[in-house]
């Protein structure tokens, strides 16, 4: 390939300078009266002149490019590298780095969705905990307890629905009470557990821990089978639907 260059690029050099001659042989010919039969001889020597002149100007390229120190050339190597280089890689980095803003854009924008739903879980968490630690207050209100029982009772219920496990060992003991049956007291205990979706176990073990005086005689089994009694009047009833009462 190289081969074929070299003789291309020589063969254009000698086509011109024959071209250039022959220009300045007729010229010559025309401005100093020579015969047109000495036309060709004026041509060739021409010619001659321009190879000449064409060789002188090669050699002086070379002095001038081994003068050169070789610790210049390779700056000005690196120097055009480095001004090329930029104009190749810019459409590959600019696109890296759009690319890389709009992941950190995404990850910005996930990030705060995700913090403002935490936020409004939370908030509707509370909301529903004030609404279940009321509905407590107020159905046990209408019962002869104290302030000091109704305060432990919801204690009791605020850790059962927020931890799932039972408050067990409690500063303050409920007195039992003519006032309040068992019917009601498991009543009042699966209607706090319908509205966090609390199975039967965790709250058998709530009713019993929190009531203890009421189910002395009673066993795990029996309470767990009967926590819902639809029939009949009791002092509390069955609600479903006290959320939806109580909700601000």
């Amino acid at each position: 390939m190289r081969q074929k260059q070299y003789i291309l690029h020589s063969l254009i050099i000698e086509v011109a300078a024959v071209l250039l001659a022959s220009m300045i042989a007729f010229q010559v010919c025309n401005t100093f009266g020579i015969r047109m039969s000495l036309l060709p001889f004026v041509m060739g020597v021409g010619y001659i002149i321009l190879k000449l002149l064409y060789h002188l100007c090669i050699s002086i390229a070379r002095h001038i490019v081994d003068a050169i120190p070789p610790s210049l050339l390779i700056s000005v190597k690196k120097s055009a590298k480095e001004k090329t280089l930029p104009l190749t890689s810019s459409p590959t980095s600019n696109c890296e780095e759009v690319q890389k803003k709009r992941m950190e854009l995404f990850h910005y924008e996930y990030q705060r969705e995700q913090q403002q739903y935490r936020q409004q879980k939370e908030r509707e968490e509370d909301i529903k905990l004030n609404a279940i630690l009321k509905y407590t207050r107020d159905t046990f209100k209408r019962f002869d307890l104290d302030e000091t029982e109704i305060f432990q009772i919801c204690e009791s219920v605020r850790y059962f629905v927020t931890n799932r496990q039972v408050l067990s060992a409690t500063e303050i003991h409920i007195r039992k009470h003519t006032s309040l049956t068992q019917i009601s007291l498991k009543n009042f205990a699966w209607n706090i557990a319908f509205q966090y979706n609390i199975g039967g176990d965790m709250t058998t073990s709530f009713v019993m821990a929190t009531f203890s005086e009421w189910f002395t005689n009673s066993t795990f089994d029996t309470i767990r089978k009967n926590l819902r009694t639809t029939t009949g009047r009791h002092k509390i009833e069955i609600d479903e639907n006290i959320l939806s009462k109580y909700l601000i």
